[in-house]
């Protein structure tokens, strides 16, 4: 080649990397970058093939990242040694240049499969390294007789610093992205923690609210029990007494037992609340052994603690008598009547098939002691309890209340 034209050849590589530097200030990302640098070193050397190889240290080998006039589905997948015994690899390696003008004669190398497959006589390999690690090697390759020279070691040397240098960058902006985008789902997964641990302060606080106000509640309904049940007793009859005063005690504990039970803070399912204290009420009233049934008929209604508190005592009462002094099946029916979203009432019964209360007994104006208690409690809920001859014969009591209760007229009443 002539003076004139190696100047003209030397001028447009200057050009060439030059036009390469442009585009590593432009960032428009790494894969574009990688692929210009591979046209841009074939044009150089005015051949039909070029690489950019990436290193891959867990494989050992290299990746096909860029390249051009490799048949279709090369680039991305080909992998090719790593080794010394490649022309990449020794390249890589030691980070000297590589020339090899003669590769069906190379006693250094062998020929790479995917260059013999393409007919490659001669390549070209210049290390790609900026200031981290090196990221692989530029390669040119040619299926023409020629030679390569030390200029174009120079020129392919060139591109592959500006190259190095722009990978170097991406590669730093990517992890710091990378690292960001970790930053970023660390803190979303601290706030969450904090938001859970508030939650689940927020839940204890309100737990502990609600078993204050349930112990103020059951002290306060078993203090009335017993003053109740002294001004209601004669001296002679205090052993009688007392056990029953107990019997009512453990109600409240058996009625609280069943309370804890619930899902959530402060509400039961009515329905579900009912029907496992009815079966407690069943086995430890006697009702299993001496074969009576017991025939429940409850809604699922959604009920406030306080309320279910005491249809609980009242239930409790009104079975537990019911087992004592009655006969045949003992139904607990509690339903709501109404439509939403109107007025809703909601109504207790309870019944068997005893003979009743005895002849001439007013529950409202007096009666037992058990008798006192579900009125009382009754009228807590805002409904006027009723004693009467059910239909298909026996006792039935009815409560029927405003649903959901009225708490300024519960309020009044438990005063």
């Amino acid at each position: 080649m002539d003076t004139n034209a190696q100047l003209t050849l030397r001028l447009r590589q200057q050009a060439l990397i030059a036009e390469l530097g442009l585009a590593a200030l432009r960032r428009e990302g790494l894969q574009p970058l990688l692929d210009q640098a591979a046209r841009l070193a074939a044009e150089g050397l005015s051949s039909a093939f070029s690489k950019v190889l990436e290193y891959r240290a867990e494989e050992g080998s290299f990746l096909l990242r860029a390249g051009l006039g490799w048949r279709q589905g090369c680039v991305g997948h080909v992998l090719i040694g790593g080794d010394t015994e490649s022309p990449a690899g020794f390249a890589f390696r030691t980070g000297r240049p590589v020339i090899s003008n003669h590769l069906a004669a190379e006693a250094r190398f062998r020929t790479p499969a995917l260059m013999a497959e393409h007919g490659v006589r001669r390549a070209i390999n210049v290390i790609i390294r900026g200031e981290a690690e090196p990221f692989g090697v530029l390669e040119v390759d040619s299926r023409d007789e020629g030679d390569f020279t030390a200029d174009d070691i120079n020129f392919l040397q060139a591109l592959a610093n500006t190259l190095g240098v722009a990978v170097d960058r991406e590669l730093s902006q990517a992890a710091l992205r990378e690292l960001t985008a970790l930053a970023e789902a660390r803190a979303r997964e601290a706030e969450a923690a904090l938001a859970a641990r508030d939650a689940l302060l927020r839940e204890k606080d309100l737990l502990m609210q609600e078993i204050e106000h349930r112990v103020k509640n059951s002290l306060t309904i078993t203090r009335s029990l017993l003053s109740l049940q002294a001004r209601m007793t004669a001296p002679e009859a205090g052993r009688a007494a007392l056990e029953d005063a107990a019997r009512r005690v453990a109600s409240i504990a058996r009625v609280h037992d069943r309370l804890h039970r619930s899902r959530r803070i402060g509400v039961v399912d009515l329905g579900e609340y009912l029907s496992g204290l009815c079966e407690e009420l069943e086995r430890s009233c006697g009702l299993a052994e001496s074969g009576r049934g017991l025939a429940l008929l409850l809604e699922g209604i959604e009920c406030p603690a306080d309320e279910a508190v005491t249809l609980g005592l009242i239930v409790t009462e009104l079975v537990t008598n019911a087992a004592k002094h009655g006969g045949g099946t003992v139904t607990v029916e509690c339903v709501t009547l109404g439509e939403a979203p109107g007025p809703q009432s909601l109504r207790l019964r309870v019944g068997d098939g005893g003979p009743g209360l005895p002849p001439g007994l007013d529950p409202a104006q007096g009666g037992r002691l058990g008798l006192q208690l579900i009125r009382s409690l009754g009228e807590r809920l805002g409904g006027l309890p009723r004693w009467e001859a059910a239909p298909e014969g026996g006792q039935r009591f009815e409560l029927v209340f405003p649903w959901p209760v009225n708490p300024d007229a519960a309020e009044r009443a438990a005063g």
